[in-house]
């Protein structure tokens, strides 16, 4: 098959691939993976360190928060890091977390009753895709 006809048919064949690679690549994002990329190391799933400001102590939530999220880490000023589990920021509050008001906490510093928290925790700052993954992430995985 020389012919026009044959170049027809291998130009849609690698249209079809690549449109279907494309898919592939979209659907596999997740928030929660996204999420604990950011919690564990920083950075997101793209490899985009985040940032604070004024910059933070430690580049990622689990360096002052654990792997875990139970917190408890010593930090200056006799701060001591949050415990981040599901039970300690929902079931045991009386106003719990919810997305909206752990997003508030992380990028503002301001708690799910309004009081701002201790100055050592970082004001994030995190494109609005980031900052809902890594609060999900929390709400959701950390248990």
């Amino acid at each position: 098959m020389k012919s026009p006809m044959r170049r027809i048919i291998l130009f849609a064949l690698a249209g079809t691939a690549i449109a279907t690679s494309a898919c592939a690549a979209k659907a596999a994002y997740s928030p929660i993976a996204n999420g604990r990329a950011i919690f564990q190391t920083g950075k997101d799933v793209n490899g985009v360190q985040i940032k604070a400001n004024p910059p933070a102590l430690m580049p990622y939530c689990a360096a002052c928060h654990g792997a875990n999220g139970a917190g408890g880490k010593k930090l200056p000023g006799g701060a001591v890091s949050a415990d981040l589990r599901h039970a300690a920021l929902v079931t045991h509050q009386k106003h719990p977390y919810t997305l909206a008001l752990l997003e508030r906490a992380i990028s503002t510093g301001v708690d799910n009753d309004g009081k701002h928290l201790n100055p050592v925790m970082p004001h994030w700052q995190l494109s609005k895709r980031d900052l809902h993954d890594v609060a999900y992430y929390v709400l959701t995985q950390l248990k």
